[in-house]
């Protein structure tokens, strides 16, 4: 993302209310890590008292490295930082290098330090993945002040190309109504919360698009937020995903899967509107084959 419109974007939002907390993440935002300085020190100018960031803790190498980078941000003004901890992050990331990071942040004095695990369905369904991440944080378990967070994974971009295969699918149609990421905050009608991206999209839940920030003022685009007009919006709101699937339906989509929740049933008919509502529907890289 680039530095200078990111700290814009901060400086015009705070000029419409206070901004409670400040969450930076990716990918992996150590990967950028003098961009993290200033988005973290324009934060702590602007007031915003909860600064957070969420990292895989690949740069714990050593307990000295670890200590230098969580102590050079902390002064910065990183108050919070999350791990991602999970098999699948397991996978690429040694967990030997995470509790090297982890360890380190305890003697920081950060306000939170959370580990945040992603499990199929729950943790108590049966599958290799949810065992692997089981087996993961019990090793981390008995580390002082880390807090440790479940959660269930969403059926969007590679989980619904990988992790649906080998699962028992509804056979009915879901017909729940939206449930909110957890991270939004209020509804759909009157979000607390927004993810700006680096092309300047801003989204709601992963692909759902209220505006762009490069083509309007980030004031502009949540001033003028209103659910009614968002063709995506008003139906998620007033009817649900099936809502959705009928006017999928109605513009050519063949039902041909099953689906977890109401929430796969959501991004796999977006998948197909995207045609046909692609300003609404951003960023495309949610929606592409990533097999």
């Amino acid at each position: 993302m680039n530095s200078g419109d990111a700290i814009r974007w901060l400086t015009e939002i705070t000029t419409m209310q206070p901004i409670q907390s400040l969450t930076i993440h990716g990918g992996e935002p150590f990967l950028y890590f003098e961009e993290l300085h200033n988005y973290l020190r324009k934060a702590k100018e602007l007031n915003i008292l909860q600064r957070w960031v969420i990292t895989n803790g690949y740069w714990a190498e050593t307990r000295t490295v670890a200590e230098e980078k969580l102590s050079t941000l902390k002064e910065f003004g990183l108050t919070c930082i999350t791990f991602s901890v999970d098999a699948f992050h397991q996978e690429y990331i040694p967990l030997d290098i995470v509790k090297t990071a982890l360890v380190a942040a305890t003697q920081l004095d950060f306000d939170t330090i959370a580990v945040d695990s992603y499990y199929i369905v729950s943790k108590d369904y049966d599958n290799a993945y949810n065992k692997i991440t089981t087996k993961i944080i019990d090793n981390l378990n008995g580390l002082p002040e880390v807090h440790f967070f479940q959660y269930p994974i969403s059926f969007e971009g590679r989980a619904a190309d990988y992790l649906t295969e080998d699962m028992q699918l509804q056979t009915e149609i879901p017909s729940g109504r939206c449930q909110l990421p957890r991270w939004l905050g209020g509804d759909c009608k009157n979000p607390h919360t927004v993810e700006i991206d680096c092309e300047g999209n801003v989204t709601l839940c992963p692909g759902i698009c209220i505006g762009n920030a490069k083509e309007k003022s980030i004031t502009e685009v949540l001033e003028n937020y209103d659910y009614r007009d968002h063709p995506i919006m008003r139906i998620v709101v007033e009817e649900g995903p099936i809502g959705l699937l009928q006017l999928a339906v109605g513009k050519g989509y063949k039902k041909n899967k099953n689906f977890v929740n109401e929430c796969h049933l959501c991004y796999e008919v977006r998948r197909f509107l995207r045609t046909v509502y692609p300003q609404y529907l951003m960023p495309a890289g949610c929606y592409e084959e990533m097999r």
